[in-house]
């Protein structure tokens, strides 16, 4: 029983890989794309120095300098975020919802 023969041939390996897939591949294909869009994103953007936010004396957290920023330059990627944000929320009270069979 230990000296069992296995073979296997070409055919069921690639049929197996392909079963194993087929349920997965749109949910690979949207984190690839997520993920391509945060690598251009992180790689292409101009990331200012503490120099370039404007300073403000009287208020030392900067706020209003850092506002100045999300909405003149940063007015698309803050856009994205919220996006992404709003999703993980829904994502998250979807989950937690749990089945109404119970």
């Amino acid at each position: 029983m230990l000296n069992k023969n296995i073979s296997f041939t070409a055919m069921d390996v690639i049929t197996s890989v392909y079963n194993y897939f087929r349920p997965r591949i749109l949910g690979m294909v949207v984190a690839l794309l997520f993920l391509s869009v945060m690598v251009v994103a992180i790689a292409f953007t101009g990331w200012p120095s503490l120099d370039q936010i404007p300073q403000n004396l009287e208020d030392q957290s900067n706020i209003e300098g850092i506002g100045m920023l999300i909405f003149t330059d940063f007015v698309v990627p803050f856009e994205i975020l919220s996006i992404v944000l709003l999703s993980a929320l829904m994502g998250a009270i979807y989950m937690a919802k749990g089945d109404d069979n119970q």
